[in-house]
């Protein structure tokens, strides 16, 4: 289907700029945050607060929000998009917020070190740092072990990579993982990546920015880089993987859900059309997205009440 008009107005919004794979990155960071002031406020939730969850490198920033009434779902730890080098707790709040009311789970919206003064492995090690924290605190987790695992692109590629670790630690479980437009694969040259590589919100140039800032000089088959190349798959936890039809990374998320099943993992696979890369973050800039949040929440609630 064509694109939806709210994502043409965005497209034509965003085309007005300079791409931030042309600025440096301390502007880049305060366009996103400039960006994400009109992603609009989210769903009421029971309460939020700002803490710190204590690391080997120093408390790392995180929000939690929590539903009103009990949690039906156990705690989510969502990290942010932006190519590991832009974005924070902002970015992704009003979709947090949304995840919080519709799927009446704690989520926990977690602000990791970013590229280029903290490359690869330090998102990785936040996250797992995290995901340890999360599934031991007996508040936000007191019917242990196990939590939940999301993100979007960037950050869905850090979801990937702890839902993979937990196979193989006694430090986290983690029941099943949401992967929002996820970079799962960096050495993705599928046929949506030259398909849309410009012209649709984010382009391919950007994306290949930001892996030079996250991933200088390395191996990106690695699977702590690009889960999707992670040569075994069996005892993946179940995943949820969204798409977007106008996302460069389209294809390789899809793949990654293809190769989840043929390695026996549950992974329903949800494309959305006429929407373009990280869609359910982009909130009220693009009207019809909500629609699709909603839908994706339920999809949610219902791959996660199998793994009890």
């Amino acid at each position: 289907m064509p694109l939806l008009p709210g994502v043409q107005r965005l497209i034509d919004m965003a085309s007005d700029g300079p791409s931030l794979a042309d600025l440096p990155v301390e502007e880049a960071r305060a366009r996103m945050d400039a960006l994400a002031v009109g992603f609009g406020p989210g769903d009421p939730v029971g309460s939020t607060a700002d803490i710190g969850i204590p690391t080997r490198s120093g408390p790392l920033g995180a929000r939690v929000h929590r539903p009103v009434g009990a949690p039906e779902l156990p705690p989510l730890l969502y990290f942010h998009g932006g190519g590991w080098s832009v974005g924070g707790l902002a970015t992704a709040d009003a979709l947090c917020r949304k995840l919080t009311a519709r799927t009446r789970g704690i989520v926990v919206n977690v602000d990791y070190r970013l590229a280029p003064e903290h490359p690869h492995p330090a998102a990785v090690e936040d996250a797992l740092a995290a995901a340890a924290w999360l599934d031991g605190d007996t508040d936000l987790n007191p019917g242990r072990p196990g939590i939940l695992v999301a993100g979007d692109s960037a950050g869905g590629n850090l979801a990937a990579v702890v839902a993979q670790a937990s196979r193989s630690t006694d430090a986290f479980t983690v029941r099943a993982q949401l992967l929002l437009c996820a970079a799962v694969d960096l050495t993705h040259r599928r046929g949506s990546y030259v398909d849309f590589k410009e012209g649709y919100f984010v382009s391919t140039d950007e994306f290949e920015h930001w892996i030079s800032l996250y991933a200088p000089g390395l191996d990106l088959t690695d699977p702590r880089l690009s889960p999707g190349a992670a040569p075994e798959l069996a005892g993946t936890p179940p995943a949820l993987v969204v798409t977007a039809e106008f996302d460069p990374l389209r294809d390789a998320g899809e793949d990654y859900a293809r190769a989840l099943r043929a390695a026996g993992v549950d992974a329903p696979l949800f494309r959305v059309e006429g929407q373009v890369h990280d869609f359910p973050v982009l909130g009220d800039l693009i009207p019809e997205g909500d629609a699709a949040v909603d839908a994706l929440a339920e999809r949610w609630r219902t791959l996660v009440a199998t793994t009890a």
